[in-house]
């Protein structure tokens, strides 16, 4: 018998935009295309009305071919990078930058949900280059770094690649500045090349943002397939920030959001004494990986068939070999992380996700340390448009509950409530037995409570 999620149990919830790429259009994406909301951030709506005329007189159908969805967008995005290169070659940045990124937009729907088929690969290439050419060319630019995987596991294909994240400062930052920062951990279908906006928040409040994909995704080097390869993934990760001259010793914190949201919760446990804290928002643990799930979450929310692309992500070539296989494997809960103690945690969710059940927001409530969570009643996956506003504001309540500077040639934290304690820089590996490496320093008890649609810590 099935679990009785939240959303109920899938039938007759078959979502009328998986009927065809003209009804996802009319039906899902026209309305964010015009908003200029994911994934048509950087867009235009009239970028995509060509292409979807022309769906309208050539409609296609699930299963789709990925090859002919694709293809109607590349004149489009070629046209778009030929009047951005007159734009540079003329010295208007500006309007040389939007046009860049408003074709990496359009390349971006061509590659939707992730690279399947050949022209999808090309699109997400070309995606990339239009991308970092726009972005570099923004006030406060949006740089590459390659991260170096030096925890990679010996022997296997991650040792012979880097970890690439897009880097974003504060304008008018200078050589010695130090900025608190997040650590974007992307989703499904979001990869490094999406962080404009999500940055643009980020340095309007003097933070730095760093954007990194996860394993299956993108160009993330992580084995799509292995429980433990994040774990690695993020020691090389946050190995690289602590090296960094321009982040904040001690201020750092992991924004994950859609699937990444999973990855925050693993990491806010395996990495519990190296993170300020966490945010999981719409992210999954445990049900996500039933076999019942995977099979009613397909055709819901999602706009293209969910678990075929969970199915990619995590390494599966066959679907069903996904659902009897991953939950035992990925399960958070079934692999003893949700036991172990974590740093401070926020989850944020839609109470009527259908990617991802609330169910697993609620479950790491139940195991391990304290944890704050904001829930919105009328949302579906992540609490948009409602969440960000709660998440910026609890990031930001966390960074001021530490001053970093340096006294008596170590660094120091200056609580809130007057107490002083010595922030350490050592590196502790993460482990699979409870424990956590926290130098016996005692986490804060953290109660949750609601006051005016507000979260209230420690009922203060």
């Amino acid at each position: 018998m099935p679990p009785p999620y939240f959303v109920g149990e899938g039938e007759g919830k078959k979502g009328a935009h998986h009927e065809s790429i003209s009804a996802l259009w009319n039906l899902k994406w026209k309305k964010r295309a015009t908003l200029g909301i994911y994934p048509f951030m950087e867009g235009k709506l009239e970028d995509f009305e060509a292409v979807f005329a022309h769906f309208a007189e050539h409609n296609i159908y699930p299963p789709y071919d990925f090859e002919v969805y694709s293809a109607p967008f590349f004149p489009v995005a070629e046209r778009l990078v030929a009047r951005a290169e007159i734009a540079e070659e003329s010295g208007d940045r500006e309007l040389a930058s939007e046009l860049y990124l408003r074709a990496a937009c359009v390349y971006r729907t061509a590659r939707q949900p992730c690279p399947i088929s050949p022209r999808q690969k090309l699109a997400f290439n070309l995606q990339k280059t239009a991308f970092f050419k726009g972005a570099a060319l923004l006030e406060a630019p949006l740089v590459e770094h390659l991260i170096p995987h030096t925890h990679a596991l010996p022997g296997t294909a991650e040792q012979y690649r880097t970890i690439p994240v897009t880097v974003r400062l504060p304008p008018g930052a200078q050589p010695g500045q130090l900025f608190p920062t997040v650590l974007q951990i992307y989703g499904l279908d979001g990869y490094r090349t999406e962080h404009t906006m999500p940055s643009s928040h980020h340095i309007a409040r003097g933070w730095a943002s760093i954007a990194v994909e996860i394993p299956g995704t993108g160009d993330c080097p992580a084995d799509a397939n292995d429980a433990t390869s994040p774990d690695r993934l993020w020691s090389s990760v946050l190995d690289w920030i602590d090296q960094q001259p321009w982040i904040a010793k001690g201020k750092v914190i992991a924004w994950g959001v859609s699937c990444g949201g999973y990855y925050t919760m693993r990491i806010a446990h395996t990495h519990a004494d190296r993170l300020l804290g966490v945010v999981a928002q719409g992210g999954g643990c445990h049900s996500m990986f039933d076999p019942e799930w995977l099979e009613i979450a397909s055709h819901m929310e999602y706009p293209f068939d969910l678990t075929q692309v969970l199915a990619l992500k995590f390494g599966y070539e066959d679907v069903e070999k996904m659902k009897v296989d991953s939950r035992p494997r990925f399960s958070l809960l079934e692999n003893g992380i949700l036991e172990m103690p974590s740093c401070r945690m926020l989850l944020v969710n839609g109470m009527l996700d259908e990617l991802f059940p609330i169910e697993d927001c609620l479950l790491p409530l139940r195991y391990g340390s304290v944890k704050e969570v904001r829930f919105f009643e009328d949302s579906k996956h992540m609490g948009e448009p409602h969440a960000r506003k709660y998440i910026l504001e609890w990031v930001e309540s966390l960074f001021k509950t530490v001053d970093g500077g340096v006294k008596g040639g170590k660094l120091w934290a200056a609580i809130t409530n007057g107490a002083e304690k010595p922030i350490t820089n050592e590196v502790t590996k993460p482990v699979a037995n409870g424990t956590n490496g926290v130098n016996g320093v005692k986490k804060p008890v953290v109660s949750v409570k609601e006051l005016d649609g507000r979260h209230v810590l420690n009922g203060c």
